[in-house]
């Protein structure tokens, strides 16, 4: 049981350059298309990271760069915004991952394109000499991103005395977390995730529930399904309750994922129970799809005493 001090948060896996280029018109094949390119930090563990920060809570990032211009302008931004970065040794194989979205006029997507290799090539070998700086930090946040060997080190060994969190982060990522349930303090998916994990069609409220209920009886002690504008849903043993979601007028859903687990986890570093701690997670999501992009500078505002217990 944590107690009722702030602690740190560490967060692991992906961290890189997300492109959005926005195209003028209808986009045309096989000829060049006229586009407004933008460029910012993403990655679930970047996310997750920048907004534990706006949110008041020391936040560390642990993630995987190549050794190029890329990756020395996210680390040297990551620290100018007070994050503790805990750097691997760089590759000189691969480049530093990007995502590129390939938008049509308004917003809508095209088509995305995601050079991420470099992340499938991270090993536990890596965290050598670093255990007493992961040690430092009393939870984790785990995506994955991060291939399974290392997955595994860090709840089976490194990670045996922290309180660790992880989020499926995508359907065909979400497997990657079925040999390390039984460490999880707690996992965050989505209704199609959560699906995934447990070889279950998701379609009501019951579906949900008995994914839910499913993903404990595999060993997670708690599990956070997040349902878009139905909310999101707790499980702990035998026992669910369901928070609906904050009614907004949305600009962007791409950080709702990441500021949910943001908001929960900052709870959780104060030392509030998790039911507590989710209302927190539900209010910073539903400021930041408000915002265009996956943080928002609005997180600042958020504090657990206007939400109540």
């Amino acid at each position: 049981m944590l107690e009722k001090k702030t602690k740190s948060v560490l967060c692991i896996g992906a961290a890189h350059w997300d492109v959005r280029s926005e195209c003028h018109t209808e986009i045309r094949q096989g000829t060049s298309n006229p586009v407004t390119v933008s460029r910012y930090p993403g990655g679930v563990a970047h996310n997750v990271a920048m907004n534990l920060n706006r949110l008041g809570v020391e936040a560390g990032l642990l993630s995987y760069w190549g050794q190029d211009v890329a990756g020395d302008a996210l680390e040297q931004q990551f620290i100018a915004q007070g994050l503790d970065v805990v750097a691997l040794p760089r590759s000189e194989a691969f480049s530093t991952a990007t995502y590129t979205a390939v938008l049509q006029p308004g917003g809508e997507l095209a088509f995305g394109l995601a050079d991420m290799e470099i992340y499938d090539h991270v090993n536990p070998a890596m965290f050598t000499g670093l255990q007493d700086r992961l040690a430092s930090y009393p939870i984790w946040f785990i995506d994955t991103n991060m291939p399974v060997s290392v997955l595994e080190a860090l709840s089976k060994g490194y990670g045996s005395e922290q309180f660790l969190a992880a989020d499926a982060v995508s359907v065909a990522k979400a497997t990657k977390l079925n040999s390390i349930l039984k460490y999880l303090d707690i996992l965050f998916c989505n209704v199609d995730e959560a699906s995934e994990l447990v070889g279950l069609t998701v379609v009501s409220e019951e579906d949900i529930v008995k994914a839910g209920s499913a993903l404990t009886l595999k060993g997670a002690k708690s599990v956070v399904i997040s349902a878009g504008i139905k909310g999101a849903y707790i499980f702990q043993g035998d026992s669910f309750r369901h928070f609906p979601a904050i009614e907004v007028e949305i600009t962007d859903v791409t950080g709702a994922g990441d500021s949910l687990i943001a908001g929960t986890l900052s709870g959780i570093a104060e030392g509030y129970k998790l039911d507590v701690a989710l209302k927190r997670g539900i209010n910073a999501a539903s400021i930041t799809v408000k915002d265009q992009g996956a943080t928002s500078e609005n997180l600042r505002d958020l504090s657990l005493g206007a939400i109540g217990s």
